[in-house]
């Protein structure tokens, strides 16, 4: 066999590999997500419901705040007391295994199935 046979083998090799755990991946995320999990400074405070319409502050540490908003079944981050609004341009989230993270807060809204 040729190199060039070889080294064409191989790259459709890792071509279906990747193919294989794009598609592994997306099955795994498609689950029913229906729960928002909201952990602070590493502990799971509150739970939300992804189908019911929320707006509430969630309280970080050192008195810092972010403003979550849950309608039509995705969740963001409205508003934060953060300097730099990272978790806030994140956007809106609804899938299984999606998050937002507000790390001067410690916050990390987590999309989850439900238990």
């Amino acid at each position: 066999m040729t190199k060039k046979k070889r080294e064409l083998i191989l790259v459709l090799f890792i071509l279906l590999v990747a193919a294989a755990g794009f598609f592994i991946n997306h099955t795994l995320h498609q689950k029913p997500a229906a729960q928002l999990q909201i952990t602070v400074d590493g502990n799971v405070t509150q739970t939300f419901d992804l189908t019911k319409d929320t707006d509430t502050m969630i309280d970080g540490v050192n008195g810092g705040t972010n403003h979550l908003i849950i309608e039509n079944g995705t969740a963001y981050f409205s508003e934060a007391s953060c300097p730099d609004k990272v978790c806030v341009h994140q956007g809106r989230v609804s899938q299984n295994g999606e998050l937002i993270v507000c790390l001067p807060n410690r916050v990390i809204a987590k999309v989850v199935a439900p238990e």
